[in-house]
């Protein structure tokens, strides 16, 4: 038990200057990529659609964008890998939200998280393709 406390206080030195090292850059971290979200209105119809996205630590706030309009926002993930933002969605008579960025979904995918608002749900941006294929339904209420 003696060999326990000195090592464990070894450790938590060196992981902390480790952390000091990666996230204190102008570029972001050095093992964990800046996140770039875009979404965009693509409802049809002329309607202009509501926006409200957030995460635990972060809220973006309320933007009201017409037809073809976009709003973005970037972020660093955390080091734990479980950043979460998720968005409503308001347009005439409708209300949805949709978990607008999910690290364990999105992270291998994109760092350039490009979403198209349709009224059936969010569709995520193929670098691949250069398609708008990837599409997900609302999240339940």
């Amino acid at each position: 038990m003696a060999w326990f406390i000195p090592n464990a206080m070894l450790l938590l030195m060196l992981f902390s200057l480790f952390r000091i090292n990666i996230c204190d850059t102008d570029e972001g971290t050095l093992l964990i990529k800046r996140r770039f979200v875009r979404v965009t209105n693509d409802l049809g119809g002329n309607l202009t659609l509501t926006v409200h996205c957030k995460s635990a630590d972060d809220n973006i706030g309320v933007q009201v964008l017409p037809p073809h309009a976009s709003l973005g926002f970037n972020f660093r993930p955390s080091w734990m890998f479980s950043t979460q933002f998720y968005c409503s969605f308001q347009w005439p008579n409708t209300f949805k939200w949709f978990d607008i960025y999910d690290n364990p979904r999105d992270a291998p995918h994109c760092s350039k998280c490009w979403w198209s608002i349709v009224p059936n749900g969010a569709c995520r941006f193929n670098w691949y393709d250069k398609t708008y294929d990837v599409c997900f339904q609302w999240n339940k209420d």
